[in-house]
């Protein structure tokens, strides 16, 4: 249940951070899409653990990842000077790692319940 209430907070904190983004830049997001590409790898490797120990060992690892990216998720903003299709292209961006975020959190999810009926 412990793990449920992270997984509510995170994505509330999603949810925020795309309604209030409002400026950033290229680097950011190429930071952004890196630890999101590792937190990927440490799921896949939760997902193909071969005990309960290691799985839940990865899973603490990708949730503290997925906590660093919401925090830079938060924390970039659009620049002021930016035109409006500059803007519209970085809001893309913003909501594409948002996205994909939630898609790893829903996957371990799924393994977390997955556990729980085992």
């Amino acid at each position: 249940m412990n793990r449920l209430k992270v997984l509510i907070l995170v994505s509330s904190i999603l949810v925020s951070a795309s309604a209030l983004a409002e400026g950033g830049g290229d680097r950011v997001f190429e930071r952004m899409e890196r630890l999101r590409d590792k937190a990927a790898a440490v799921l896949i490797q939760a997902e193909k653990a071969p005990d309960k120990k290691q799985r839940h060992v990865h899973m603490a690892e990708h949730m503290k990842m997925l906590g660093e990216i919401m925090s830079q998720l938060h924390q970039d903003h659009p620049s002021p000077s930016m035109s409006p299709e500059e803007h519209l292209a970085w809001m893309e961006k913003h909501d594409k790692i948002v996205d994909d975020v939630l898609s790893q959190m829903q996957r371990e999810h799924k393994l977390m319940l997955s556990e729980d009926h085992q």
